[in-house]
């Protein structure tokens, strides 16, 4: 059964008002969350595809190990150039980390290339477009992916401009986290209120937010009250290892990016 727009956006609110820690907003506040949300809707997808990682111990090679990509990313650029966090897509950059360790055996612990299948970008009206990744950076856990020329060359894609990000943050300041519901729930809208919790200055600046606790929060982004981006929520890691959910900031993403690509 297909349910009309209004009503999956409907639902989105339904379902963030009766997750943990969900509060009522201010009437003000509430209409700057629902104006960033129509705003950037659309730039809030999925990245899909198959991920296949091969191991070898020895001289023994594994059976290869399969893994379906399924995770919202955030489109930053008007040809469709899109981030989400690398440890959710490439299990290898995790596997690196521990390399040390697992080759403290008798038998030396290789890692192949990772192998992308099939990779694409689900759009917010359901269409999918074949991509590739560009460019992986494992010291901001951040990968940026680029939809077919071909298959994108008709579409005018809505993004957010980390540019134009907010340069601060205000501690217990509210600010609004769009992302999208699983496939059980038809991946609607989902917007939250969140808040900034603190702040992290070395060795880089990371900001500290409410919405850790969600697993649909990798990926994506967090808006001032302007629909100035705050920044993406990406892994903080230690050692290589996922250890809980940050904010890069926006400017500092924009910097990095700026070296992989020109758009």
């Amino acid at each position: 059964m297909k349910f009309p727009s209004c009503s999956l956006l409907v639902l989105g609110v339904l379902v963030c008002t009766a997750s943990p820690g969900a509060r009522a907003l201010p009437e003000s506040e509430a209409t700057a969350g629902r104006l960033v949300a129509r705003r950037y809707a659309e730039a809030i997808i999925q990245v899909k595809g198959t991920v296949v990682l091969k191991i070898k111990i020895g001289l023994r090679a594994l059976p290869q190990t399969e893994r379906k990509i399924d995770i919202c990313g955030t489109v930053i650029g008007a040809s469709g150039l899109t981030v989400t966090s690398l440890s959710a897509v490439d299990p290898k950059s995790i596997f690196e980390s521990m390399r040390a360790q697992m080759n403290s055996g008798p038998d030396p612990v290789e890692l192949g290339e990772t192998e992308f299948k099939n990779m694409r970008l689900r759009m917010a009206d359901g269409s999918e477009i074949p991509a590739k990744i560009l460019w992986r950076d494992v010291d901001h856990d951040l990968v940026l992916l680029a939809p077919d020329q071909a298959a994108a060359s008709n579409r005018a894609f809505t993004f957010v401009d980390l540019n134009q990000g907010a340069e601060s943050a205000s501690v217990l300041g509210t600010y609004y986290h769009l992302s999208r519901a699983g496939e059980e729930l038809q991946r609607v809208l989902l917007v939250r209120a969140s808040t900034v919790t603190g702040v992290v200055e070395r060795p880089r600046r990371l900001l500290l937010i409410s919405t850790d606790v969600y697993p649909d929060a990798l990926g994506c982004p967090v808006f001032d009250a302007n629909g100035r981006a705050l920044g993406i929520c990406l892994h903080i890691l230690d050692k290589g290892l996922p250890k809980g959910t940050v904010l890069a900031p926006a400017v500092d993403l924009a910097a990095a990016i700026a070296l992989a690509s020109p758009d």
